[in-house]
């Protein structure tokens, strides 16, 4: 891993802020916070002037006047979502807006992963001209969908859609396309997830009603925003920092009773629920679904009133995710036994034959976490060829993808996580050598993992304090990591192996501080009474009704 330094805060920021804590202040300063302007509206996010109009979207006001037509008209409408978390959290929270909004004949509808693919396909759309749809709105995808957007206009359909990913060579001739990463937009805020763009057509949608009722209803829509913000690896950062801290609070006390049996499938209690529950346990509990069976199991649980079949939904979702982190485990352990040689490469491309497209990401992600590298995982089977990448910051997987699109059925995503599908089996070998050349490149620093320190400390420094300091830097994800600390030059004094396989070490440094190592890499090869350096987080280890203040270490290395 790749340490950055902060850079050392100038004396004139100093002495802009006396009263900060020189720890807090190497934070908000390696973060860009250098105006007391920056540092208030980090950590005092204000719903009412952070959230933008929806009506500064080109296209809101069209999409607005079509939908009060449809309800006016008693028109049938479909929402057209995605398979993963922030597609199922946008097409129920526009299912919940519609109806407050009027709307009477809505229905909702979430191609199969591995049947349909990602998008708008043709057969849906034709399905849809047979039953009578007059309207489809998409969330969280769409805008590459130029050909299947031309046939519904065809066959007399209009389309809106909504979206947060990038087009292709041109946008789609729908009725409205609400997506703040298509080039001609001008809405200010160019990051929110697909469930932020949901959530920007429903504030539109209510708008007129000027009431604290249907504001009231708008911000119980924010823990639906907060798990597909997070979920979706989404930056947190300006609005969407916002719409998050906001729904943290919402889900904290959620009236949804999917959710609600889900967090407590996930050993979750409500009051305590922070952005790193959504990231590793309520999120992975969502995607599973669509990854393993149908995402409908997902889209169903939020959406129902009915304790027993939510129960019944949780349960099954329980059993899916318990078996989605087996197929991950025995793929990771197949690639370490026969793609062994692979794994040096500096791009770590792997196929293996008929993987569940599903997981292709999952596992893709763990490799990155583990070896520090890009990686491309890729199934095949007799009918297709499947893939999924992901990649550090700031490394561009999309871009160097793209420079093969020639090769590509279809292909999407973002800078860091990347899905496709090959046109022909003879284009496998021809992407994984023209990958691994854009990759052989690059520097290092393009590619490799990196830890940005936030501040260099002593051990002495580190106090309750200071944790109840670093918590207002939260939520933390993308873009907006916890605070990492480093320590220098400190002896180990003891050493204690833990965990159920032993994977954990317990440490403690000289003056008796201890920390916490998990998932330890063996090749440190640590040793009592070596002095190290030590790159760590802080966070509060709960037990017995005790808490203690706890140093999670990221990395170390000997001195």
């Amino acid at each position: 891993m790749i340490w950055q330094l902060p850079k050392k805060v100038p004396q004139e920021i100093k002495e802009r802020f006396p009263e900060i804590h020189p720890i807090i202040l190497s934070i908000l300063y390696s973060r860009g916070l250098d105006t007391q302007e920056k540092v208030d509206e980090f950590l005092l996010p204000d719903y009412s002037q952070d959230v933008h109009n929806p009506f500064l979207f080109n296209d809101m006001a069209r999409a607005i006047e079509r939908l009060k037509q449809a309800r006016d008209k008693k028109e049938k409408v479909v929402i057209y979502g995605d398979f993963d978390a922030d597609g199922v959290t946008s097409a129920t929270l526009l299912f919940k807006a519609f109806q407050k909004f009027g709307l009477k004949r809505i229905n909702l509808y979430l191609p199969d992963r591995d049947v349909e693919g990602y998008g708008l396909n043709e057969k849906a759309v034709k399905e849809f001209h047979k039953k009578g749809v007059n309207l489809i709105v998409t969330c969280d995808c769409g805008v590459t969908n130029v050909w299947e957007v031309d046939l519904a206009n065809k066959l007399g359909m209009e389309v809106i859609i909504t979206d947060h990913h990038l087009e292709e060579e041109k946008i789609p001739n729908a009725l409205a396309v609400i997506d703040p990463k298509v080039k001609k937009e001008k809405y200010p805020f160019g990051d929110l997830a697909g469930v932020g763009v949901a959530f920007k057509l429903a504030q539109a949608l209510l708008s007129n009603h000027h009431t604290s009722e249907s504001e009231a209803f708008l911000k119980w829509l924010l823990d639906l925003v907060a798990v597909g913000t997070i979920t979706d690896r989404m930056p947190l950062l300006g609005e969407n920092r916002t719409l998050v801290k906001y729904g943290l609070v919402v889900l904290n006390k959620t009236s949804n009773l999917g959710l609600r049996a889900l967090i407590k499938k996930a050993g979750l209690t409500l009051d305590n629920i922070n952005s790193e529950d959504i990231s590793y346990r309520l999120g992975p509990r969502l995607n599973v679904a669509g990854r393993i069976d149908h995402a409908n199991d997902a889209l169903f649980l939020l959406l129902s009133k009915d304790k027993e079949k939510i129960n019944f939904l949780a349960d099954k979702i329980e059993t899916m995710n318990r078996k989605r982190q087996k197929m991950v485990d025995d793929i990771i352990l197949d690639i370490k036994n026969n793609f062994s040689k692979k794994l040096e490469n500096k791009l770590i491309f792997i196929t293996g034959k008929s993987w569940t497209n599903g997981i292709l990401g999952l596992v893709a992600n763990k490799l990155l976490d583990e070896y520090g590298k890009p990686a491309i995982i890729v199934s095949q089977t007799k009918k297709e060829i499947k893939g999924s990448g992901r990649s550090h910051p700031p490394l561009d997987l999309f871009e160097i993808l793209n420079k093969f699109k020639d090769y590509l059925k279809s292909f999407g995503g973002h800078k860091q996580a990347v899905g496709f599908e090959l046109k022909d089996e003879k284009f496998l070998p021809l992407l994984e050598e023209g990958l691994l050349k854009e990759i052989a490149k690059l520097k290092e620093q393009k590619f490799g993992q990196k830890i940005q320190i936030d501040s260099v400390v002593k051990l002495e420094d580190i106090n309750w304090d200071i944790y109840e300091e670093v918590k207002r830097f939260a939520p933390f994800g993308q873009a907006n990591e916890m605070p990492k600390f480093l320590v220098k030059n400190i002896k180990l004094t003891n050493l204690e192996t833990v965990g159920q396989k032993g994977e954990h070490r317990r440490m403690i440094f000289e003056g008796g501080k201890k920390m916490i190592y998990f998932s330890a890499d063996a090749s440190k090869d640590l040793k009592v009474g070596d002095y190290y350096n030590v790159v760590f987080t802080l966070s509060v280890n709960q037990w017995n009704g005790e808490q203690e203040l706890e140093m999670k270490v990221i990395d170390i290395k000997r001195v």
